[in-house]
């Protein structure tokens, strides 16, 4: 194929040369690549570089994150738009500076010329130096008015002795107060046509204020800035987040006047806001003054982040945003590209593809960033690409997105949110259209899956919240249902677009962390709403809900919030605790530090309930808490494990006979609050688990025997095997006592009215690889039989045609096995070996199906002959042949399936399991 012609290079750069790992770009799937072209598996700079080189311009992307298919030359054409834009946006010339200064007139309009303002609180050892050097200046002609801010040092009292000495000082005496209320004052004092600004700390050169005079007089310019150094010199420059140095401006009067001066609402970046309101219809003037020393720069922090309070003013425009109409249909998800783009592209699969509008917004983006974010939404339907070139808060950026918002509902996502497995965008919707909520949330957890966050709580005696439920098993939010929080604490949130719009958005001055927090506490404050949690939503924050400095910052600018009126509601998470079978018996003060070794770090007081379990095993049903541990690994890697849905299954058999139960997977092993559990069932496959002192603990051992040792199950109270024969030959050569109890079937998905016999597919198999060419599918191949193969990781074995899906829901898998012909099943060589029936043959017989499988002891006995074993490729052919003889009839099979369900269902394995647990509890007291 001919090829379309040079990539853009932020394509290209992502083929590395041979020394360099190959990093696959974040939209490419290098399966497709292979399955397409097999060669490109060896060339030297990775199968995307090969993709280049043979793609034509009609060639579809090779990708299967977006929603369509797209062709090469339709994405180059983005990118190489998009990195234009980026070019334009960010790789600007300066202004050149005027230069030299003009002669002053003799004569100047008003006699002081120029009023100089000053405030001071604090700063007693800067006093003389500063003021020294306005007394140096060649022009003479001054005033300065310095306001003293309720200074706790000897500040007044030196301003006072250098008045008393020069006539052209005045001191002026305020409360404590903020700089932009003791700067007006100052205003308020000056009678010159100019302004000029000396904060103590600060000198100039002699001729600073006679040159900026000049040029101001010669000009009629509004503003004038000494503009040498890496301050801004325009009013883009200063909109882009450029230092401001308002110490060398000379601005008028009146010009200021008109503004309104200076915005005491403001708690910092007084300077940078005015100056953007000064330059607003006039451009100021930037002049070649050297300066004697600018101000240091400001030290990244996690404080009040004022400078985006400044700046997104200039970008959000909110009555126009009031003004715009909005779909009742259409949700708009409004998504910061953080640091990692990859991760935003990860959310584009998990973005519904109706009903929804996807606005991306970047901050300053690297140049491939912003390619590759703006390229995405050039090529997609409903999506939009926002570029902010200042450098704002996370916060302030989501409310540029929210003000271009046309879907009535909005989810405001941060980067650290990772996609939901399931969708809730229309879930979280559907809430907020409820009068009396404001703002919902999910349920957050972390890599974990343990929760992080189910909303924020407040104790009454402290404006600081406590992450509700954090620490403790998805299960208890899910019991306690959906419900009213105080206020949201999350990476995404959902409201109306109305309310976002009402409220200004997030607050700017937030970096990140607790935002949401704030928002939801000024939503109840204006009368919108309140906040509430949606529990079967769940997403998974990629990171800690905040580092210790992140929530230091974040909690005093929360604090603010409270206590200017925005009152958490009464407390009401003792009882929903009590839903959850917990209860608060005490409430602790933890402290959290940025420096836990330094006494004197910056540090805060986090409430933090105490919890214990209610003791439930004397109620009627006894009800017991228990955590069920298996070997999956979290987050979306373990959801295709069988030992998940067998895990959930019987959760919720349990669940049903009323015990509490938390579902573990292996990186939530070590969680705290397990100490909180009754129970702890470890379902026995890969992972050897140790018990948990103070449990009641029990194993199941459900698969891979081999891996059993006679100290393992020692360690166990109760301990049950999925096989007879090898529990009874165990128990006796252990001397421990082993139970069996068989695998089992979901009767809710498996059972024989899911299909009519014999109207699926003639011989079915599903299961993953394992990474395996399996015995089952091996030999129907093999023997040429029509297999209908479902299950992930095949390719390695068999050709992609004959791969029917990559898998089923498991809810669904009861359709196939009672509409297929035959079922094939096999074991692991060692549950072969001693006989650990598979819960296939359980979900399969509970269908009624006809099963082939491989052979091991007691197929005969459980299964009635629903399952015959094969013991090469030529029994099976024999037997997978229509029709069917060796097997029972309909009815029959009909007969036995409902056998195998009333004797081996979840249900009845609950039963056995809770009637031994509660009678060894009792046992114990």
């Amino acid at each position: 194929m001919a090829a379309a012609g040079p990539a853009p290079r932020a394509l290209v750069r992502l083929g590395a040369p041979p020394s360099q790992p190959h990093r696959p770009h974040p939209l490419v799937d290098p399966r497709i690549i292979f399955a397409a072209h097999p060669e490109a598996r060896h060339h030297p700079y990775g199968a995307l570089s090969y993709w280049l080189s043979v793609a034509a311009p009609g060639t579809p992307l090779p990708t299967r994150i977006l929603p369509r298919k797209v062709s090469w030359s339709t994405y180059r054409t983005a990118a190489i738009e998009a990195a234009a834009q980026w070019r334009e946006e960010v790789v600007r010339d300066r202004p050149d500076l005027v230069g030299p200064a003009p002669a002053l007139p003799s004569r100047l309009g008003t006699s002081p010329a120029v009023t100089v303002v000053m405030a001071a609180q604090d700063a007693g050892p800067l006093v003389h130096r500063t003021v020294a050097s306005l007394q140096a200046q060649t022009f003479t002609d001054w005033h300065l008015v310095a306001v003293d801010r309720g200074s706790n040092d000897d500040t007044a009292a030196v301003l006072q002795g250098v008045a008393a000495f020069d006539d052209r000082v005045t001191l002026v005496r305020e409360g404590r107060c903020g700089e932009a209320r003791a700067l007006n004052v100052a205003l308020e004092h000056g009678t010159a046509e100019h302004v000029a600004f000396l904060p103590l700390g600060r000198e100039w050169l002699p001729d600073t204020l006679a040159e900026l005079l000049a040029h101001a007089h010669h000009t009629g310019a509004s503003v004038v800035l000494a503009g040498t150094g890496a301050v801004g010199r325009s009013r883009s420059e200063i909109r882009t987040g450029r230092p401001v140095d308002l110490a060398t401006a000379l601005v008028r009067r009146d010009a200021v006047k008109d503004v309104g001066g200076f915005d005491e609402g403001l708690g910092g970046a007084v300077e940078r806001d005015l100056l953007l309101r000064l330059t607003r219809d006039e451009e100021p003037l930037a002049v070649d003054v050297p300066a004697l020393r600018r101000p240091d720069a400001p030290q990244p922090g996690f404080a009040d982040d004022w400078t985006s309070v400044a700046l997104e003013r200039q970008l959000v425009d909110w009555d126009a945003a009031a003004a715009r109409e909005t779909d009742e249909g259409l949700v708009t998800h409004v998504m910061p590209v953080g640091s990692e783009p990859r991760r935003t592209v990860e959310w584009l699969g998990a973005v519904p593809r109706d009903g929804s509008e996807l606005i991306l917004v970047g901050v300053r983006l690297r140049r491939a960033h912003h390619v590759l974010a703006a390229s995405i939404a050039a090529v997609i339907a409903n999506a939009r690409f926002v570029s902010v070139p200042a450098a704002v808060s996370t916060s302030a950026a989501t409310n540029v997105g929210i003000a271009e918002a046309t879907g009535a509902t909005v989810l405001l996502v941060r980067p650290e949110a990772m996609p939901p497995r399931q969708p809730i965008a229309q879930d979280l919707a559907e809430v907020v259209r409820d009068d009396d909520v404001a703002v919902a949330q999910p349920l957050v957890v972390d890599l974990d899956g343990v929760v992080l966050s189910a909303g924020a709580r407040f104790d009454p005696a402290s404006p600081h919240p406590e992450l509700f439920l954090s620490g403790l098993p998805s299960s208890d939010a899910v019991r306690i249902g959906r419900c009213a929080v105080a206020a949201p604490a999350a990476p995404l949130v959902a409201l109306r677009t109305e309310t976002a719009v009402a409220l200004r958005g997030l607050g700017a001055r937030f970096h990140s962390v607790l935002a949401e927090t704030d928002l939801g506490l000024r939503a109840r404050q204006a009368g919108l709403g309140g906040s509430a949690l949606v529990p079967d939503a769940v997403i998974t924050s990629r990171t800690p809900y905040a580092s210790a400095d992140e929530l230091i910052g974040a909690l005093s600018s929360l604090r603010s919030t409270v206590e200017a009126g925005a009152t958490p509601p009464p407390d009401a998470s003792v009882e929903l605790l009590r839903v959850a079978g917990l209860e608060a018996t005490d409430q602790r003060q933890r402290r959290v530090s940025a420096d836990p070794e330094d006494r004197d770090a910056p540090a805060v007081l986090v409430p933090e309930l105490v919890v214990r379990a209610i003791e439930g095993i004397h109620e009627t049903p006894p009800r017991l808490r228990w955590a069920i541990d298996i070997a999956a690994p979290a987050a979306q890697r373990g959801d295709r494990w069988g030992d998940t849905y067998f895990a959930r299954s019987l959760a919720d058999a349990l669940e049903r006979r009323g015990q509490h139960v938390a579902v573990d997977r292996r990186d939530a092993r070590e969680r705290d609050s397990r100490d909180h559990d009754d129970v702890l069932l470890v379902l026995r496959g890969l992972d050897r688990v140790a018990p948990r002192p103070g449990l009641l603990n029990v194993e199941w051992i459900i698969s891979h025997p081999d891996m059993i040792t006679a100290d393992e199950v020692a360690g166990f109270d109760l301990v049950y095997a999925a096989s007879t024969s090898w529990a009874g030959r165990t128990s006796r050569e252990w001397g421990t006592p082993i139970e069996p109890l068989l695998q089992c079937t979901d009767t809710r998905w498996f059972h024989p009215d899911r299909a009519e016999p014999d109207t699926g597919p003639a011989l079915l198999f599903v299961g993953n690889s394992r990474g395996v060419y399996r015995y089952a599918v091996r030999s129907a191949l093999a023997i040429g039989a029509d297999l209908t193969l479902h299950g992930n990781d095949w390719t390695e074995f068999v050709d992609r045609e004959q791969i029917a899906s990559g898998g089923v829901d498991n809810r669904e898998v009861g359709v196939l096995y009672a509409s297929a012909g035959i079922v094939l099943n096999d074991h692991h060589l060692d549950m072969r070996r001693d006989s650990f029936a598979s819960n296939r043959l359980f979900d399969a017989a509970a269908c009624g199906a006809r099963i082939l499988s491989d052979r091991i002891d007691g197929l005969e006995e459980i299964f009635s002959g629903l399952a015959l074993p094969f013991d090469n490729e030529h029994e099976l052919a024999r037997l997978a042949q229509p029709p069917y003889d060796a097997f029972p009839d309909n009815a029959t099979r009909r007969e036995i399936a409902h056998r195998i369900i009333a004797e081996h269902s979840f249900d009845k394995r609950a039963e056995t399991l809770v009637d031994d647990a509660v009678r060894r509890l009792l046992a114990r007291r």
